[in-house]
């Protein structure tokens, strides 16, 4: 029989080890709810760090497309201009033509009075809401470079309330310090940035905006020619159109003209006779006419599209310089990433394009390339890629 107490003597071993591994459990637990912890704090960050450049992004998108918007007005603007023009010359060729008949003459005669009334009124509303649309241009470039601007410095601010509204949960002395990078993690935030997305203006950019926006032309203004009158040997053709002329300096200019003939066919040919032309322009004036230009009016009505030369109605003479902000590149591997570097963890996220057929399906039914003239990138977290992980073994070994 043991004394009494041996069993108690043997089990104080084994109740110290479980003691000291119960201990080290605890110990291990704390600090991996603690490295937890650092990675929700980073993915956080990081998270939010890409949020930031996502916005920027969709607002730079969403201003780039009021900058197109404003070029698609002013063309519109100068067609409504010319068209109105035309209209009065028809009016006012009608009155002429009819003034030997009585009471036919009387109502051409106040027809053509109330379309100069009209035109004239017209023509002034074009000409202060084209000056307004110029302030909008600058207002909205102003807008875009302040974004540019405030975005970036935006970033580390925020990231550090972030994490401050973490740091309590640590104890003074434990707070950890925090790195943002770009990925893959050599240089800091927004030293990259600032360049990512480059000033683009007309004239360097490949004609990128010149055929956007001749891509975007509204009917009205791509074309409004048909016929008015077709009947046995006699047509009365109608042609118009705007058109975007871009120097080799890039400075824009947008024109106008519309015309209408009579046209009398012969055995041989077609004799024409103008009945209406006007031509305006914002920029500079109509100096050669291609046949087809402006609906093909130097084609339809040569000899009225030469009478609208002749007589060309300007709003004014300064040329426009398309800027913006754009990167040609936009490619997934160049897609902006960053990441967080805390003591105990490390977060990486980045920015995305995706256009989703269910909600904004494209008319041809294609897949929408990543641009900066469509506001739909957003934020993702993301793994970190070897190459990443290898940069920052290789700078982590640097700071140390």
């Amino acid at each position: 029989m043991l004394p009494r107490g041996f069993t108690t003597v043997w089990l104080l071993p084994v109740l110290a080890a479980l003691m000291l591994l119960t201990l080290g459990v605890m110990r291990q637990s704390d600090k991996v709810q603690q490295v937890w912890y650092q990675q929700t704090i980073a993915d956080n960050m990081a998270i939010s760090a890409a949020t930031l450049l996502a916005r920027e992004m969709n607002l730079l998108a969403i201003m780039n497309r009021a900058l197109l918007a404003n070029q698609l007005t002013t063309a519109q603007l100068v067609g409504i201009g010319s068209w109105l023009q035309m209209m009065r010359d028809v009016a006012d060729r009608s009155a002429l033509i009819s003034s030997w008949i009585p009471y036919l003459n009387a109502i051409t005669r106040n027809i053509a009075n109330a379309v100069r009334q009209v035109d004239f009124s017209v023509q002034q509303i074009i000409a202060a809401t084209l000056a307004f649309q110029r302030l909008i241009t600058t207002v909205l470039r102003t807008t875009q470079w302040y974004a540019r601007v405030s975005f970036a410095l935006q970033i580390p601010p925020t990231l550090q309330q972030i994490y401050d509204l973490h740091a309590p949960r640590h104890k003074p002395a434990q707070v950890p310090q925090w790195e943002l990078l770009h990925a893959p993690g050599l240089v800091p935030v927004p030293w990259l940035w600032w360049t990512f997305m480059a000033p683009q203006r007309s004239g360097s950019d490949n004609k990128l905006a010149y055929k956007l926006v001749v891509a975007s032309l509204d009917p009205f203004s791509q074309q409004r020619s048909y016929e008015w009158f077709d009947a046995v040997q006699v047509e009365v053709e109608k042609a118009g159109g705007v058109r975007l002329i871009q120097e080799e300096s890039g400075a824009w200019s947008w024109q106008g003209m519309d015309t209408v003939s009579v046209h009398v066919q012969g055995l041989l040919d077609s004799d024409e006779y103008p009945w209406g032309d006007g031509a305006t322009y914002f920029g500079s004036e109509i100096r050669k006419v291609h046949r087809k230009d402006f609906g093909y009016s130097g084609k339809t009505n040569p000899q009225a599209t030469a009478w609208a030369q002749l007589q060309q109605h300007f709003y004014s003479h300064e040329k426009d310089i398309f800027r913006y902000f754009n990167r040609t590149d936009l490619s997934p591997s160049q897609w902006p990433q960053v990441i967080v570097r805390l003591p105990d963890a490390t977060a990486k996220a980045g920015v995305a394009f995706s256009r989703p057929r269910r909600w904004f399906a494209r008319n041809d039914n294609k897949v929408e390339q990543a641009n900066l003239f469509n506001a739909l990138w957003f934020s993702q977290l993301l793994s970190l890629s070897q190459r990443d992980r290898a940069v920052l073994a290789i700078v982590g070994r640097q700071d140390g």
